[in-house]
């Protein structure tokens, strides 16, 4: 099928499939209704107390850019907006607002759901959607002591109306989510109405059994997602954990699927743990706070506190404190990601992504990348990269791109070697054509340009509480972690430079300012190589 009628006939489809689910979110309006809980639900979430702040006060991060509406319901502010709209009516505000816990964010909670039942609780609109609605279910039952806290009667019923046709809907058009996050949003939901409700507890064993389905295609055995983002991957977990201990607390045995797939996830996260605990942001991946990530597994209560050298398309090397974590798979989410990496030392971050990666270009990951290019999606695999030789007791990364051949001729290389005492991390990075055919897109893509060069960056982006500064005349970069450590880092055949960058932490409003080192080269004859070194200055301690 020629790709332009695909793309009709896909759109067609989704199309079809959106006009049938509004459909069914109208006609589950009325039916059987739940009157009261099957026993006390728990709080339970993983909000942030500064993030529900800052929505009582009408400030909103939108897409990077501060968005300041006090006096807009959540919803009016970037109505078009559709990835903010997704977090607004799956209602992850009401963890914000629930972990805050003032009378004022309480109220707002309150306020905001019921001026969403008001405005969307009829089902025509498209705010009904499997994954939405499932979320909304999930914090509906976790926030359900605050949303009915101090309720008149009336609003008690309407909450359970509410909620009653949520599971209604669930129960018919689950199975139509997309897969991955939204269809375990849906699935989560879909079992949470059914232990949570008497009046739809029949619903819990096909709800389950299709959970366990789930599990057993999309968990790797590594316990890995094929999306590759670390960010999905710790929300799903803790979909699964939620749904593990509302079982648990029901006198329900969880299903043996269910469990696997938790413990198979649990050393997963481990391992994309680096620095103070937080997860690294790549494939599209934003930060995640490290308190979350920490809860999340302490729920979870697995035994094992094991991490894997290689999981879900990442490698991982540790020496002493110093933690090395690469992309070494293929570009899933976010091709820009591949053969970027985070390091740290101790609890302190050195080398980060810049915390907010949703389309994004390479420049915002410690990765190279050629001046104005955009990488091929379709192009890029990733090669092993053969021969490496690590020193004796070194920990050694590799790996080869394609991302630039079919356009530049190109293909990207790089290596990273952290050595026994994880006080040294060598790096190199390069760019070559492979063949003569490559040869010949690169002399097409360089033609005008004197003596057939291409310029190319390595961008590595510093951690927003480290002080950097060039050092020994332009030559060096020194870093200063936190803690007192001091890191110096230089390179080899390129042009050393510090440049501004940014940090967005989950839990503040606006970005924090920080510093990328960037080392500038060209592509010349058909070759360029850079070669760096970070290492850790080992000072003397005196004591009186």
């Amino acid at each position: 099928m020629p790709a332009k009628i695909f793309d009709i006939f896909h759109q067609l489809s989704r199309d079809h499939n959106e006009s049938k689910t509004q459909a069914v979110a109208r006609s589950t309006r009325r039916g059987k209704s739940a009157k009261a809980f099957i026993s006390q639900p728990m709080p339970k979430g993983v909000g942030s107390a500064h993030i529900g702040l800052q929505l009582n006060a009408g400030n909103y991060l939108i897409d990077g850019q501060l968005i300041k509406e006090p006096d807009e319901f959540i919803w009016d502010v970037e109505y078009e907006n559709a990835p903010f709209q997704e977090k607004a009516h799956g209602f992850l505000w009401l963890d914000d607002l629930v972990a805050n816990g003032s009378h004022a964010c309480l109220s707002k909670a309150r306020l905001w759901f019921l001026e969403w039942v008001e405005r969307f609780g009829d089902g025509y609109n498209s705010a009904w959607t499997p994954e939405l609605a499932g979320g909304r279910v999930i914090r509906m039952v976790n926030h359900a002591i605050v949303l009915l806290g101090n309720s008149k009667e009336l609003d008690a019923k309407h909450y359970f109306e509410t909620i009653s046709h949520h599971a209604r809907f669930l129960k018919k058009r689950n199975q139509f989510a997309p897969d991955g996050l939204p269809k375990f949003r849906a699935l989560a939901g879909y079992i949470y109405s059914a232990l949570a409700l008497e009046e739809f507890a029949s619903d819990l064993e096909p709800a389950m059994r299709a959970l366990a389905k789930e599990c057993e295609a999309y968990v790797a055995q590594d316990g890995g997602i094929p999306t590759r983002n670390p960010e999905e991957l710790l929300e799903i977990f803790m979909l699964l954990v939620w749904i593990e201990q509302g079982m648990t607390s029901a006198s329900f045995h969880p299903d043996r699927a269910l469990l696997d797939a938790i413990e198979r996830m649990a050393p997963a996260i481990r391992s994309l743990r680096i620095g103070d605990g937080r997860l690294v942001a790549f494939q599209g991946a934003n930060s995640v706070a490290s308190a979350v990530v920490a809860q999340v597994l302490s729920d979870a209560g697995t035994r094992s506190k094991t991490t894997q050298a290689r999981v879900m398309g990442f490698a991982r090397a540790s020496a002493k404190e110093t933690i090395l974590v690469m992309d070494v798979g293929g570009g899933v989410s976010d091709s820009a990601s591949v053969l970027a990496f985070e390091v740290s030392a101790g609890d302190q971050h050195i080398f980060q992504s810049t915390g907010f990666c949703h389309s994004l270009a390479s420049s915002s990951y410690s990765v190279a990348a050629i001046e104005g290019a955009k990488l091929e999606a379709s192009r890029m695999q990733v090669f092993p990269m053969t021969e490496l030789q690590p020193n004796a007791g070194a920990a050694t990364l590799g790996a080869v791109h394609a991302g630039y051949q079919e356009v530049y001729g190109l293909r990207y290389s790089r290596k990273l070697e952290l050595d026994k005492n994880g006080r040294i991390l060598f790096g190199s990075d390069s760019f070559k054509c492979m063949t003569d055919k490559d040869k010949a897109v690169f002399d097409k893509m360089t033609t005008g340009h004197e003596g057939k060069m291409l310029g190319y960056a390595l961008h590595f982006h510093v951690a927003p509480d480290v002080d950097v500064e060039l050092d020994l005349g332009g030559t060096a970069v020194s870093l200063k972690l936190p803690n007192g450590d001091v890191w110096i880092f230089k390179a080899s055949f390129g042009i050393l430079a510090l440049k501004d960058s940014t940090y967005f932490e989950p839990d503040r409003i606006k970005p924090r300012a920080t510093k990328q080192i960037v080392v500038s080269s060209e592509v010349v004859n058909y070759e360029g190589a850079v070669t760096w070194m970070l290492t850790r200055l080992v000072q003397e301690r005196t004591y009186s």
